[in-house]
Order: structure tokens, then C-alpha cells, then sequence
């Protein structure tokens, strides 16, 4: 059996080279750009090296997706064309041109943050799944019962304690002045994408901590998802923590049914909470199902990755070429545009088949493309092989914090560098417009990214120990 999936504990692995490589001449460019290959590459253990986690590429994919949601979350202030499918947005009633590469399916979902939420919440469906489901098919009950005496009693502090430190210093951040810009900004919004929700700056320190902690209050319910206006992408959080508890239920109360009820009960209730536009909470049912799927693979030595990253039994071509099919087809679905759908080449057809009682074609597809492109890296090693490289496992072990942190930093000094490039480049064109833009993400990019290792040590890191110590001492 595999051990279980941790997506916020995966550690940083460092591709090994051999050392005779040094010794060949090498132009003083490949020397220069050599160490940053490194994380491009699959990684292989060697002596000296722990083997790679079996399920690493789960967290190599939730760092690529924390990514794309900050790609997101920075562009979609200067952009709006994005958020058209390919074809649909009708220019001459729009403005809108409609035929830009962003806009075809699977490349736009670099740029658009949705899709990657419900990537997000399958993920965490089958990591918080893995374990209890080992234990269930293999009838271990008392530790089965501890499993999930663990996960609920340290869900909350998991989630809750590095947003609320990263919060606090959003306070103080706003008390010091750096907000004052972006508040001003927002006021009469210069640019051509999404005036983004965001706090009031008050004169008085003690009327912006009142607010604070009325926003963060509203913040802590679970029950009534809200979006905090000091930063609107953390409405994920309440939600995280309420799904899982829900998914925790569902574990319990399946565990002792036949693999194979169980399997078909959750794939009704999936069906079931899509129906009735809870489809959240149906991705986190989707990840116990691929949970499932997982670990009938490893039992029977099917296509699981073992600790080299080599499948222990080849695919046949028609099996690889199937899962390729599931995969594409999943991504395509995911990648449903947020507008013009029903104008779309593909979506439209899909759209006028859809039944009525289906109120947002949008986010239903798009939910169940998110399960079937799990389903299909779950069916193919080979697929996988992008979210197995030392890049992908980094960005995965900072994902929480990379997500918690991006949204402050785009708003105090992603704003305020996109005009100062543009008085380089000008924006007058569009080459011009899109290079201030881009110039701006890299810097924002490296300023994130560092942040957000630096969270994960101080912070994330920290808090999950100190669950785990609350719950030892405490414990019976």
C-alpha cells in the first residue's frame, strides 16, 4: 500500500546530476541558465535522495493550478477578452475581438481562476481521502477511527491559522499606508479589466481594526461563505473547511459498505449535489471516488507510479491513447468560458441539450471536467509527467501560502508597477499595453513566490505541528 497523500507537506526534491557533466565544456550560456533547468526535470532518487512520493504529481498539479489562480488574479485587472470562449463573443455587439489564442479551450485555463479552484477541491477530496479509504477496504477500524478523529479535529487550525497570520499583517499593512494607493486606484479604476472588491482605508487606525475584525468575523462562518473584502479570493477557505466536514461524514458513513456500493453511491451523490448546485461539494465526493480508484490500482499493481516514478506494468496502446481521451476531454470541459458559452463552437451544442432544471451550464461542466481530468491523470502515469518535476512539487509545497498571500501583493505593488512600466513602453498598442503588463507579472512573480516560501516556513509549516501537538496532548 502507498502511503498517504499529503498536498501541503510534499518536501522540496532537487534533481540530481551526474558529476562528470561538469567537466565537459559548456558555453558560458548553458552554464548561466543550467541551475534553473534543474526544475524542469523529472526528478530520481539516488543514494543520498529520499525516493519521490508515490502521489507527488498530486501535489505538483495543486502547485501548477495555486499558480494559474495567481496568473489569474493579476492579469484579469487589465483584461476582459479572456473571459469570452473562442468565436463567442460577438465583436460587433461587444468590442470584444473573439478570436484570440487565450480564448481557445485548455490554453485559457492558464488565465482564468475558476477552473483551478474546482481542480483545488478534487485534489483535496482525494488527499483527505487516500488514507481513510486504505483502511476501510482493508477492514483496519481502529486506526480508520483515529484517521478521522485527526483530520476533523485538525481541519479548522489547518486552514484557519495561516490565514488569519497573513491577515493580520494585511492589517498592519493598511495601517502603514501601503493600501492607500490601491484604495485611491479603486475609486475611479484606470484600467481596462476587473475593478477587484477591496477594504476601505480609514483615517482612524481604530475605526480600520474595527472593520478588520468585522470582516474577519463574517470570515470565520463556515455556514454563510463570504468574500472578505480585505482579500476577496480567500471565500475558498470557509468553503475548504465546510466540504471537508461533509466529506468526512460521507467517509464514515460508506466505510463499511462493498467497494463497489460505495463507489456507485458516491458517484450518485456526485450526480445528485451537481443537480442541485452544490456542485462544490460534489468535487470533494469526485476526489473520494479517484481516492478509491487509486488505491484499486496499487492493490492490484496496476498503473500507480512507484517510488522510481516508472509504472509497474505498461499500458497498452489503446489504454494509453483512452486515458489521453478522458484527460483532453476533461480539460475541454473545465476550460467552458465564462461568457458566451451558448455561443461557442461545442459548448453552444452541449448548452442547448442541457436540460432546464441545470441553472448554470457554466459551472456545472466546467465542475465535472475538473473530475473527469483527474480521473484520466489518475488512469495514466505518463500524463502525469509535468506535475513530477522539482518546479511542480515546489509550487505545490507553497501552493496554501502562494494563495493566501497573492491577492494583497497584486493590489498593493502589482497596481502601482504596471503604470510605472508603462511609462517605458507606453500602452498606446497592444504589443506595447501587454509588455508593461508582463514586465510588472514577472517582478510581482518573484516577490510572491519568495513570500510565499517564507510563509510556509514561518507560518504554515508551524501551524500544522502545532495541530498535530494539540491533538497529542489532548487526546485520550
Amino acid at each position: 500500500m502507498f502511503p498517504q497523500s499529503r498536498l501541503d507537506g510534499v518536501p522540496l526534491l532537487k534533481a540530481e546530476f551526474n558529476e562528470k557533466v561538469e567537466v565537459v565544456r559548456q558555453s558560458s550560456i548553458w552554464r548561466a541558465i543550467q541551475p534553473y533547468t534543474r526544475f524542469l526535470q523529472r526528478t530520481s532518487p539516488s543514494a543520498n535522495q529520499k525516493p519521490q512520493h508515490p502521489t507527488a504529481w498530486l501535489d505538483g498539479l495543486r502547485g501548477v493550478a495555486a499558480f494559474f489562480v495567481f496568473i489569474y488574479h493579476f492579469q484579469h485587472e487589465f483584461h476582459k477578452a479572456y473571459n469570452w470562449g473562442y468565436g463567442g463573443a460577438n465583436p460587433d455587439k461587444t468590442g470584444f475581438v473573439d478570436h484570440r489564442l487565450i480564448q481557445l479551450p485548455i490554453i485559457r485555463l492558464i488565465f482564468t481562476g475558476g477552473p483551478m479552484v474546482s481542480i483545488f477541491w478534487v485534489l483535496s477530496g482525494v488527499s483527505l481521502s487516500l488514507k481513510p479509504i486504505q483502511l476501510a477496504r482493508s477492514q483496519d477500524w481502529a486506526r480508520f477511527f483515529d484517521t478521522m478523529f485527526s483530520s476533523v479535529f485538525r481541519r479548522m487550525l489547518r486552514l484557519y491559522i495561516p490565514v488569519f497570520v497573513v491577515q493580520i499583517c494585511v492589517l498592519l499593512a493598511t495601517l502603514l499606508g501601503f493600501y492607500n494607493h490601491s484604495f485611491e486606484l479603486s475609486q475611479d479604476w484606470p484600467f481596462a479589466g476587473t475593478n477587484e472588491m477591496r477594504h476601505e482605508v480609514f483615517a482612524s487606525a481604530t475605526a480600520q481594526i474595527s472593520d478588520w475584525w468585522k470582516e474577519m468575523w463574517k470570515f470565520l462562518n463556515p455556514f454563510a461563505p463570504y468574500r472578505p473584502k480585505y482579500d476577496p479570493h480567500l471565500w475558498t477557505i470557509p468553503l475548504e473547511f465546510r466540504n471537508s466536514i461533509i466529506l468526512f461524514a460521507t467517509l464514515v458513513g460508506y466505510a463499511k459498505l462493498r467497494p463497489r456500493v460505495r463507489m456507485t453511491l458516491a458517484g450518485l451523490l456526485y450526480t445528485y449535489l451537481a443537480v442541485i448546485d452544490q456542485g462544490d461539494v460534489g468535487l470533494f465526493i469526485a476526489g473520494m471516488g479517484c481516492a478509491e480508484f487509486l488505491v484499486i490500482l496499487d492493490e492490484n499493481k496496476g498503473l500507480l507510479p512507484t517510488s522510481q516514478g516508472t509504472s509497474q506494468l505498461k499500458q497498452s496502446k489503446r489504454s494509453r491513447i483512452s486515458w489521453t481521451v478522458i484527460y483532453v476531454f476533461g480539460l475541454w470541459l473545465l476550460s467552458w468560458p465564462a461568457w458566451g458559452g451558448e455561443r461557442t463552437a461545442g459548448y453552444e451544442t452541449i448548452q442547448a441539450l442541457t436540460p432546464s432544471f441545470i441553472n448554470s451550464p457554466e459551472m456545472t461542466y466546467s465542475r465535472l471536467g475538473a473530475a473527469i481530468a483527474l480521473l484520466g491523470l489518475c488512469g495514466a502515469s505518463y500524463l502525469r509527467v509535468p506535475f513530477e518535476t522539482s518546479l511542480a512539487v515546489y509550487l505545490g509545497k507553497i501552493s496554501f501560502p502562494l494563495y493566501i498571500i497573492h491577492g494583497p501583493i497584486c493590489h498593493m505593488i502589482g497596481e502601482a508597477l504596471v503604470p510605472f512600466f508603462w511609462s517605458f513602453t507606453g500602452n498606446e498598442t497592444e504589443i506595447r499595453y501587454e509588455l508593461g503588463v508582463c514586465l510588472a507579472f514577472m517582478v510581482v512573480a518573484v516577490i510572491v513566490i519568495w513570500l510565499a516560501d517564507v510563509v510556509m516556513r514561518v507560518v504554515d509549516t508551524p501551524s500544522v505541528r502545532f495541530g498535530r501537538t494539540l491533538q497529542s496532548r489532548w487526546s485520550l
